[in-house]
C-alpha cells in the first residue's frame, strides 16, 4: 500500500465558505487549532506514513510518532514527498496547493464537488429527498423567510431552535434560540450572515439529546462503501463535542438504521463524486432517532475516537476527552 502524507486543516469549512476570495488568510486560532489536533493524525496513520507538521515537534509528539514509525515532517522544510498521497482532513484549494508544493501524490478530487457536499444545505435537501427531515427544518434566503421559520415551527417561549450557516463546524457558525421571535444578537447575527454572502441559512428546531452517533465510512473510486464504525460523541447542553464515550454498545436494531442511512448517504456521495472518509452525524432524542443530521465529507474525529477505541478495547464505558 502506497504510504501517506497526512495534514491536519480542522479550519477546513471555514476555507471552503471564503470561496470567491482571492486567499484564504488562515486566522490565528486555526493555527492554533491544527497545532493542537495533529498529533491525533497518528492515531490514523500506518507505519511508513508521513505527517506534516507546523513546527518541529514536542518530544512526547516525537516519541509516540517513533513508537508508531511515522515520519514527522516540517511543512517549510518538506520535499520530493512523491512517494507518498497526500492525505488531509479534508480536500480545500491549501490543501491542493500544499500537496503541490511539497511534491506528494494529489488523488483525482473535484473541489466543487467537496465543497457541495458539504455544505449543510447539499444535506438538507438529501433529508428531504429521504423524507427524514425534521419538522419544521427549512432553508431561508432572506431574513423576512427566517422569521417566519422561526414563528411557525417554535410558536411557544420555551421552543428550541438553531440556525446554521452552510459551512459551521464543531458549533461554531450558527445561533441558538428559543421562542417564536428573532430578536436580538441572534437578528442580529443572521442579519450580518446574509449581508456578508448570497447563500441562504438554516433552520432547525432544536431537539434535545438522548445520544448523538457519529458513522464513519470510506468512499472507494470503485464505489465500494466500507462502514468503519459508530462513534458515541459527548456534547454539552449546547451541542458542543466534549468527548466521546468508548465501549458503550450500540442496540442492534439502532445500529441498523444508522448503517443503512449512511450506506445511502456514501452512495449518494459517490454518485456525486466524491472518494474519501466521510462522517454521518445523527441524534437520538426523546421521540426517536433524527438519522441525518448532518454529513461531513472529510475524517472527523470519530474515525479518531474510534481508533482509540480499538486500541483500549474496554470492557466498560470510558469517556475519552479531546485535548
Amino acid at each position: 500500500m502506497t504510504p501517506r502524507l497526512w495534514y491536519m486543516n480542522a479550519d477546513f469549512e471555514t476555507e471552503l465558505a471564503a470561496r470567491g476570495n482571492n486567499v484564504y488568510r488562515r486566522p490565528h486560532s486555526f493555527v492554533a487549532l491544527n497545532r493542537r489536533l495533529a498529533p491525533h493524525l497518528l492515531r490514523l496513520a500506518s507505519a511508513g506514513d508521513a505527517l506534516l507538521v507546523q513546527e518541529s515537534p514536542s518530544e512526547s509528539f516525537h516519541s509516540e510518532a517513533a513508537r508508531r514509525e511515522v515520519e514527522l515532517i516540517v511543512i517549510d522544510s518538506a520535499t520530493k514527498q512523491a512517494g507518498r498521497i497526500f492525505t488531509p482532513w479534508g480536500w480545500t484549494p491549501g490543501a491542493v496547493a500544499l500537496a503541490e508544493r511539497v511534491g506528494a501524490r494529489v488523488p483525482p478530487v473535484s473541489l466543487e464537488t467537496v465543497r457541495r457536499v458539504n455544505s449543510k444545505l447539499w444535506s438538507h435537501a438529501l433529508e428531504q429527498e429521504l423524507g427524514i427531515a425534521m419538522p419544521g427544518a427549512c432553508v431561508a434566503a432572506s431574513f423576512a423567510e427566517l422569521e417566519e421559520a422561526v414563528a411557525r415551527a417554535c410558536p411557544r417561549a420555551d421552543d428550541k431552535w438553531v440556525i446554521k450557516s452552510p459551512f459551521g463546524f464543531a458549533a461554531r457558525e450558527r445561533v441558538l434560540g428559543r421562542g417564536a421571535r428573532l430578536e436580538g444578537a441572534q437578528a442580529t447575527w443572521a442579519q450580518r450572515q446574509f449581508a456578508a454572502s448570497s447563500e441562504p441559512l438554516i433552520f432547525q428546531p432544536w431537539l434535545d439529546r438522548v445520544r448523538e452517533y457519529g458513522v464513519t465510512l470510506e468512499v472507494a473510486a470503485n464505489g465500494e462503501i466500507t462502514l468503519v464504525g459508530i462513534s458515541d460523541l459527548q456534547t454539552n447542553g449546547a451541542g458542543t463535542g466534549t468527548g466521546y464515550l468508548l465501549g458503550r454498545k450500540i442496540e442492534a436494531s439502532r445500529r441498523a438504521e444508522l448503517e443503512s442511512v449512511a450506506r445511502v448517504v456514501g452512495a449518494r456521495l459517490y454518485r456525486e463524486g466524491y472518494v474519501g472518509a466521510a462522517g454521518v452525524d445523527a441524534l437520538e432524542h426523546a421521540r426517536g432517532l433524527h438519522p441525518l443530521l448532518e454529513i461531513n465529507a472529510r475524517y472527523t474525529m470519530g474515525f479518531v475516537a474510534l481508533a482509540v477505541e480499538r486500541a483500549l478495547n474496554p470492557q466498560t464505558p470510558i469517556l475519552w476527552e479531546m485535548k
